[in-house]
């Protein structure tokens, strides 16, 4: 993939990338230009959406690690951020885990003592992890009485939730088959019977199934040596970081 980087002549270093491609670049005066498909772009307007080139809104992104005590195995629960802006969500890696505070469309900094302060949450793609309380085992399909009803031998424990009235925030019913499959979300209970919205494979009676709760539900944190963090902020308006905070403690697990 293509980037454009930016040379300070002040510090005769390359400092900055970018992520606009022009086909030409000039200076003229105290004003910087770039070319695209033939049009001439002023940089650095004072009036034109900021973080925005050729109509695209690319948006802005700082990324760093956090690494105090780095002999110890830490938990990083949660960011605190001095900013302007509530506008900002983050992607967290570790030697262990990995973990998000928000997406593009659904920031969690909320104000906290004058920062924006938000909980690590474990991403959704790491709903299977069976070290979590967020499997929950279900027992052995005893009969299938019509298309997207299972019965279960035992009765279905209240743990496993079903959709509410919006049709959303039930749990996804999985089959092991010698890896798990996903089978659909739960759409209601009935004792030891579960119906979903659709089924995604046919499982065969005498397979075990288990539940599968929203992983960011169940959010400890990040655990490893060090995080690397990738802070990203998709405003077109003034926006300042002054400085990331970690809340760190010392794991024991």
């Amino acid at each position: 993939m293509a980037i454009t980087v930016s040379f300070d002549n002040i510090n005769n270093a390359w400092t900055s990338f970018h992520s606009y491609e022009p086909e030409w670049m000039a200076k003229l005066g105290n004003n910087f230009y770039t070319f695209k498909n033939g049009n001439i772009y002023l940089h650095e307007s004072e009036t034109a959406p900021r973080a925005q080139f050729y109509g695209t809104n690319y948006g802005m992104h700082v990324e760093f690690s956090s690494n105090e005590s780095p002999s110890d195995i830490k938990l990083f629960k949660a960011l605190a951020l001095e900013t302007n802006s509530d506008q900002w969500y983050a992607e967290l890696d570790s030697s262990q885990e990995s973990g998000v505070i928000g997406t593009e469309s659904y920031q969690r900094f909320e104000d906290k003592e004058d920062f924006k302060y938000a909980y690590i949450r474990r991403k959704t793609t790491d709903k299977l992890n069976f070290n979590e309380m967020s499997i929950v085992g279900i027992g052995e399909i005893q009969s299938i009485d019509a298309a997207n009803s299972y019965t279960f031998s035992e009765q279905v424990i209240t743990q496993v939730s079903t959709n509410g009235p919006d049709g959303l925030g039930g749990d996804e019913l999985y089959v092991m088959d010698g890896t798990p499959q996903r089978i659909g979300v739960i759409d209601s209970v009935s004792l030891n019977t579960i119906i979903t919205v659709s089924s995604d494979v046919t499982p065969s009676v005498g397979d075990f199934c288990f539940a599968v709760k929203d992983p960011s539900a169940e959010s400890y944190g990040l655990k490893g040596y060090h995080a690397t963090i990738k802070l990203t902020n998709k405003s077109t308006d003034f926006v300042e970081l002054y400085a990331s905070n970690s809340e760190v403690v010392k794991s024991f697990a």
